[in-house]
């Protein structure tokens, strides 16, 4: 008898011993898998994924991204964010319109939450039903430029000025958007506005230098197809002596003038607290509003200035970081 109790009290000190080990162990930290879809490659864009994985990554937690470019091409999105759903990611994170719209499409009637960036309007694009209330598993931030910041800003360099030229991609809803809104907008400014429409990149070349004998200066709007192809309308315009503003500053080393600009990188901070809310804090997409760019930066390359002969204004310089290049 006393040899068995004596066995049992061992078996019971090693069964107690077992059991607070396993109550010691750590528990494994889950890993998020995100899959990000870019609708093409350029500064913009590509700070507004860096942006989001920086932010996530500082936040100390086990992420793993798949990063996928559609090429700028409508199906490759599609094929992209349906195999992101079909792998069961934890968060879709789309980049730029017509990713956002293909990530919408491909999660109806899933519960795979997304946060879009680069989009400028998401009521007008669909994406959302309000921005305060967007509904649904989709909310993000948009890259709406305060456009009547860079009409002021244009008027300040250029008094004389009364034609502003923009080109804009027809198949982007964005871009249509975003010169609407300028037309509107010109005439207190004293401007009007002369507007080139592109079916595709081939037909940019052709759009600026059109612009560029007709028009006192080119406004360059966050629409993919124009940012991208920023060198060739700089370099028309800078060829007919008109300098070429812009809406975000991804593009000052590529020949233009100023910009009074949003940060992309910032925005895509902003979309990965979103993110992370989502993932970590498990705040439902729906309830959580579209934001837009809380800050500006004015960008002006001194040496484009110098070429054109255009002065630099004592208040625009006082706040102004110069690009050298």
């Amino acid at each position: 008898m006393k040899k068995l109790m004596g066995i049992l009290a061992v078996c019971l000190l090693i069964s107690g011993c077992g059991t607070k080990n396993e109550e010691a162990k750590p528990e494994t930290a889950k890993t998020y898998k995100i899959g990000i879809v870019q609708h093409m490659t350029h500064p913009a864009l590509d700070s507004a994924k860096e942006g989001f994985t920086k932010y996530l990554k500082g936040k100390g937690i086990e992420v793993e991204f798949v990063e996928k470019n559609a090429l700028g091409d409508t199906a490759t999105n599609d094929i992209i964010t349906k195999q992101f759903v079909s792998d069961d990611v934890d968060l879709i994170y789309a980049i730029a319109t017509p990713s956002a719209l293909a990530a919408a499409n491909a999660t109806v009637g899933k519960d795979t939450p997304v946060v879009f960036n680069a989009v400028t309007d998401a009521v007008d694009a669909k994406l959302v039903k309000s921005n305060e209330e967007p509904g649904a598993n989709i909310t993000g931030v948009s890259d709406a430029a305060p456009l009547e910041t860079q009409v002021k800003l244009i008027r300040t360099f250029l008094p004389k000025a009364k034609k502003i030229g923009m080109i804009y991609n027809i198949g982007e809803p964005n871009g249509k958007l975003q010169v609407e809104q300028v037309e509107k907008m010109a005439p207190d400014y004293g401007f009007t506005v002369v507007k080139k429409g592109i079916s595709q990149a081939s037909e940019i070349t052709t759009a600026a230098q059109q612009l560029a004998s007709s028009c006192d200066c080119i406004y360059n709007i966050t629409d993919n197809s124009v940012v991208a192809a920023t060198a060739t309308i700089t370099d028309k315009a800078t060829n007919a002596k008109i300098p070429v503003f812009a809406a975000e500053d991804g593009q000052m080393k590529s020949g233009l003038l100023a910009s009074d600009s949003i940060s992309y990188e910032k925005l895509g901070e902003q979309a990965g607290a979103m993110a992370y809310d989502i993932l970590v804090n498990g705040k439902k997409p729906s309830a959580i509003p579209v934001e837009t760019a809380k800050e500006t930066k004015l960008m002006i390359n001194k040496k484009v200035a110098e070429k054109l002969q255009i002065n630099i204004p004592d208040d625009l310089a006082k706040r102004a970081t110069f690009i050298e290049e």
